[in-house]
């Protein structure tokens, strides 16, 4: 049982192969009926579609005026993917602790505001709202931008409102371990009208059909071709920076994908739930456990545990990983904060103490409908097992 099976169905398949066959790799009808329903989905006034969500992020920084030496505060327990936007403007990153739920706070966000601040981006992270109106209120006396970025949390509420529809703009995305993972794109939206006027996109290249084959091997068909894994490209460690992102719109075949996706988000989501429900179930009474708290709206990415380990030097969290791939079940553990990778530690301030605690004992379950309700037992039952 792979990570994070990208969750598509027959209808799919047939979206990427008719932009494949009839020449809409690039340019068709789908890019418009995108945008479409996803103005309507998330209450937005102004979209643009972009190849990417780290593009989306910078394109979204650019509008809101952000630029040489101004300061951009995110958490650094986060995908390192939300540096290269915020460095590629010039600007600087300021790093956030995070609160119990491991997003990042209210709280966390004032300690780190200095005369210089000019954005907050804040990620739901795991499909799980943060406060963000909280963080919203914060900003705005101080004439500070705020960022919703819900690139893992697309179809997430916070009080009955979408994720990526708060601040000034928000992001989403289609990229890999996603809610909704396509074959790559992602959305810059506001609530604002004309915020994106002016900026144009090069057209996406004919390559953006080479990504429907890769999305294929590597992930849809993970269960088959995980032997394979070693003789294709690697995946990145921890330190490595990320990879460079094209600046194009989104491809045809990347919105057909896509809106197929989205015509399924609601039952994507109602079955991320119930998993969590049954890791709460069978788990959640477990002293050596505590599941991260999904709160209302959200969309469940995954469900992320700290194991408490019950002696020094003892990798309780690594044992229960090593335990589940020897059973077949592909988990991982969580993010390295980015302020203690080298790439990044230049920019590390002040320490971060929930965020530096926390990290090495969680383990991310996986809640993808691809996993069964009864993996999900067996997935707990092996937890509770290594423990023991």
């Amino acid at each position: 049982m792979p990570l994070a099976v990208p969750y598509w169905n027959g209808e799919t398949y047939r979206a990427a192969l008719q932009a494949v066959f009839h020449g809409r790799i690039v340019v068709g009808p789908e890019v418009a009926q995108l945008k479409s329903f996803i103005l309507s989905r998330i209450d937005a006034a102004d979209l643009l579609l972009c190849g990417s969500g780290s593009l989306a992020l910078e394109i979204v920084l650019t509008s809101c005026g952000i630029g040489s030496d101004d300061e951009v505060v995110i958490p650094s327990f986060c995908c390192t993917a939300i540096v290269a936007p915020i460095v590629n403007l010039g600007a600087v990153p300021v790093f956030a602790d995070v609160g119990d739920e491991l997003n990042m706070t209210a709280a966390n966000v004032a300690d780190v505001l200095t005369d210089k601040s000019k954005a907050v981006i804040v990620p739901h992270l795991f499909g799980n709202p943060a406060e963000i109106e909280a963080i919203e209120k914060i900003a705005r006396a101080k004439n500070i931008s705020v960022v919703d970025d819900a690139a893992q949390a697309l179809g997430a509420t916070v009080e009955g409102r979408a994720a990526g529809s708060f601040g000034d703009a928000g992001i989403i995305s289609f990229g890999a371990e996603k809610v909704c993972s396509g074959i790559g794109g992602g959305i810059a939206a506001s609530r604002r009208e004309h915020f994106f006027a002016g900026i144009e996109l090069p057209r996406a290249r004919s390559a953006s059909a080479l990504n429907f084959p890769s999305t294929l091997i590597r992930r849809r068909w993970r269960r088959w071709t995980f032997p394979l894994d070693s003789l294709l490209r690697p995946k990145a460690e921890p330190d490595e920076p990320p990879l460079s992102y094209r600046r194009e719109g989104m491809a045809n075949i990347s919105a057909a994908v896509a809106l197929t996706l989205i015509r399924t988000l609601d039952e994507n989501i109602a079955a991320r739930r119930e998993r969590v429900r049954i890791y709460r179930e069978l788990l959640g009474e477990t002293k050596q456990l505590r599941l991260i708290a999904h709160r209302r709206g959200s969309a469940c990415l995954t469900q992320v545990v700290r194991v408490l380990p019950r002696r020094s030097r003892e990798d309780t969290a690594a044992r229960i990983i090593d335990a589940l791939r020897a059973d077949g079940y592909e988990v991982q553990g969580s993010y390295v904060p980015i302020h203690l990778l080298p790439p990044y530690e230049r920019w590390r301030r002040i320490s971060l103490p929930n965020t530096e605690n926390v990290w090495p004992d969680l383990i991310e379950l996986p809640c993808e409908p691809e996993v069964s309700l009864r993996d999900a037992e067996l997935i707990a039952g092996i937890v509770l097992r290594t423990i023991k």
